[in-house]
């Protein structure tokens, strides 16, 4: 066999490995379990799910607690336990997608989907609406926005209100005095923070009511 032509059959070879090898991992990979067809058959086994964070909570202790809807219209809760937590690389918001690798169980008769560790947990997250995109259409519903503080008041017992302005759009944001209490970054007029909560109407006018510390972050320049 000529020098070129055992060229040519190594590169058809190492071309024939690389493909192998791809398929191999393809399969290899578990499929994404819609969430609406989770029930107590699956209790005790791991699945993967992925779908939108639309409620999450902080405990005291640094235990996040997640609730993730996905296409098939299912909702599973996510306990994501403050050792784990400690260890993810990746911040999670309201409305980020998250894919969870982890064991169904029940707790309080609801399934839970418990990832083992930070590996099993992938966050994507999703950018903030325009905040002239917000209307009356949206309360009861969460949303994440970011903006510039234009003004910031103290209303009714310590609660904060903060307007923000974002390429010709307003939005307030209401901050509850307990919350205000409890480790808000410090924000000044002119700082740029992203916040997520839930639209709802006050006297009339669109805002925003945070519900944790931890849904509103400072936007960094640069």
């Amino acid at each position: 066999m000529s020098e070129k032509a055992t060229i040519k059959l190594s590169l058809i070879c190492s071309l024939v490995g690389l493909v192998t090898i791809y398929a191999a991992a393809m399969l290899a990979r578990p499929k994404v379990t819609p969430i609406a067809s989770l029930n107590n058959g699956f209790v005790g086994l791991r699945v993967l799910v992925s779908g939108q964070v639309i409620d999450y909570r902080e405990h005291e202790e640094g235990h996040l607690f997640l609730k993730l809807k996905d296409s098939s219209g299912g909702v599973i809760s996510v306990p994501i336990f403050s050792r784990t937590r400690t260890q993810m690389e990746e911040s999670i918001e309201l409305l980020d997608v998250v894919e969870v690798n982890g064991e169904v169980t029940v707790y309080q008769g609801e399934l839970e989907v418990i990832p083992g560790g930070a590996k099993d947990i992938k966050v994507i997250h999703v950018a903030p609406v325009s905040l002239s995109s917000i209307t009356e259409e949206n309360v009861g519903m969460p949303v994440k926005v970011q903006g510039v503080i234009s003004k910031r008041e103290i209303v009714g017992g310590g609660n904060i209100l903060l307007t923000l302005q974002e390429d010709g759009g307003q939005l307030q944001i209401f901050i509850p005095s307990w919350i205000a209490e409890n480790g808000l970054p410090e924000m000044h007029v002119g700082d740029t923070i992203r916040a997520d909560g839930w639209i709802q109407l006050y006297n009339g006018k669109i805002e925003l009511k945070l519900t944790s510390a931890s849904h509103l972050h400072l936007v960094e320049d640069g």
